[in-house]
């Protein structure tokens, strides 16, 4: 049984092979084939990082995607720079630049706890923190107002990258366990593809992208504060400017460049959320993923691999695909796995299987798997079915050999025969007269293939002559052939009365 057969790729040694792939032409990330992908699941508590530029995301997405790949908590991730760089779709030569894009990720800290949430009221009214029930704010209640300012001061915050080292051609760098954790987190988590977020080129597509991914499958965001998207790529002038240049420079554009490079279609309403006001602070997204996006399937599997094998091996229909993201929780990768390996070994067996989607579905859905017993079986009469085969082989190389000898006999057959005639032809052409009339008198009265080829050229006997009969193609090659067996006959009546 050929190992190669259940040979799993994993999503980073899938990303390797693309980069030995492109690296030598120098192409980059985002020029990959739009039928492949590289990604991970993205725990949505990500979605809040703000303040990161372009290159600082990049390196993060590239880190937690290595991250991803081991389900075991690590110290120290170690890749190549080159790879690394490729995965972050860094192509500068300027250390210093490279230097300050880590110094920008380290700088930067994630909230994990008692993150604070803008909420809107049903009137589209800013609301402060939500007071618990019963209680009522009082611009006399001194305490509650010390209370909650304490309170809205709590929460936890992590440093992005750990130690980051650079040395001899290869990075080497440590994530904090409890954002690991995260990362390698199943569930509550997105599908985030380097594919697509290697393509932005405006700092407010990529941060907007990020933030909204999460909504996908709702299709809407809440309303948010203009200001929290103003703020995702950090300070800058825009965080300040009137909202139509804000719209004109940066929203649009932003808006624009998601829908033409990504794999969602983006539109937005604005609106004025302080009562008396008509000032426009806050912002709603209608989002949808496009037609046929990979991603949209992807989404619901760690590995694009395995989703391009249930595609293109299995047929999966949307159906089936919409089937396994509802029991995703259950049907983990290992399960699906698991089911994939069955079918293959099913129909391997030699059992009808009429489509090998519906039979992978059912392998799926009743918990089907291969037993070690049933491996061995098949591995023992793959061995009887190889020395069957020897057998076999030796047989069919024995007959060949007969044949080839049989071909050689009947080529070296037909030499002789093709010598004999050319023979005959010199010796009728080099004869008498009256040695060429007798044969052809003989020939045209005694042979009976020698009529019938007459008979096709359309002649009667009687006009065949020795002047004519080589000029008739079919009657001269049953001439000659006839003039061979008389001087053969010839010869053997010489041989017994010498």
């Amino acid at each position: 049984m050929s190992s190669s057969v259940d040979r799993r790729v994993t999503p980073l040694q899938f990303a390797l092979d693309l980069f030995v792939e492109m690296a030598p032409a120098q192409r980059s990330i985002d020029e990959t084939s739009p039928d492949k992908d590289i990604g991970y699941q993205k725990n949505r508590v990500f979605a809040r990082i703000i303040g990161l530029g372009l290159s600082a995301r990049r390196f993060v997405d590239a880190a937690y995607f290595i991250v991803a790949q081991d389900p075991e908590i690590q110290e120290t991730y170690d890749v190549t720079l080159s790879f690394f760089k490729w995965l972050m779709r860094y192509d500068s030569r300027n250390k210093k630049h490279f230097s300050s894009v880590i110094r920008s990720v380290k700088s930067s800290m994630l909230e994990v706890m008692s993150a604070p949430v803008v909420s809107v009221d049903s009137k589209g009214r800013m609301l402060e923190e939500p007071l618990e029930p019963g209680e009522e704010g009082s611009a006399g209640d001194d305490d509650a107002d010390e209370d909650l300012a304490v309170q809205n001061e709590d929460g936890d915050w992590l440093e992005l990258i750990g130690r980051v080292s650079v040395r001899n051609g290869r990075i080497r760098f440590r994530v904090p366990i409890e954002l690991q954790r995260l990362i390698k987190d199943p569930e509550n988590s997105y599908w985030t593809s380097l594919l697509v977020t290697s393509r932005f080129t405006l700092i407010y597509a990529r941060g907007i992208y990020d933030h909204v991914l999460p909504s996908v499958p709702s299709g809407l965001t809440d309303w948010l504060s203009l200001d929290l998207v103003r703020n995702l790529p950090g300070k800058s002038w825009a965080n300040n400017a009137e909202f139509k240049y804000f719209k004109r420079d940066y929203l649009e554009p932003a808006v624009n460049q998601i829908n033409e490079l990504s794999d969602i279609e983006l539109s937005y309403e604005t609106r004025a959320g302080t009562p008396g006001s008509r000032k426009k602070d806050q912002i709603r997204f209608r989002l949808k993923r496009k037609e046929g996006a990979l991603a949209s399937k992807a989404a619901m599997l760690n590995s694009v691999v395995l989703f391009k094998m249930l595609q293109d091996e299995f047929g999966l229909s949307e159906k089936q695909f919409e089937k396994i993201a509802e029991n995703r929780f259950v049907w983990t990768d290992e399960r699906i796995q698991q089911a994939i390996d069955y079918t293959r070994w099913t129909i391997r067996q030699g059992i009808k299987v009429k489509r090998a989607s519906a039979y992978l579905m059912r392998a799926l859905s009743d918990n089907y798997r291969v037993s070690d017993a049933d491996r061995q079986v098949e591995l023992i009469q793959a061995q009887l079915a190889e020395a069957t085969t020897g057998e076999q082989g030796a047989r069919s190389d024995r007959q060949k050999e007969v044949e080839a000898s049989l071909a050689a006999a009947n080529a070296a057959a037909d030499k002789r025969r093709q010598e004999e005639i050319r023979l005959a032809r010199e010796f009728f052409d080099t004869a008498d007269k009256k040695t060429r009339e007798d044969l052809v008198r003989k020939f045209v009265a005694s042979s009976t293939m020698g009529l019938r080829a007459i008979e096709r050229q359309m002649l009667k006997p009687a006009n065949v002559t020795e002047a004519n009969i080589l000029n008739l193609p079919d009657v001269a090659n049953t001439f000659s052939s006839y003039v061979a067996g008389e001087i053969r006959k010839a010869a053997r009546v010489r041989a017994r009365n010498p």
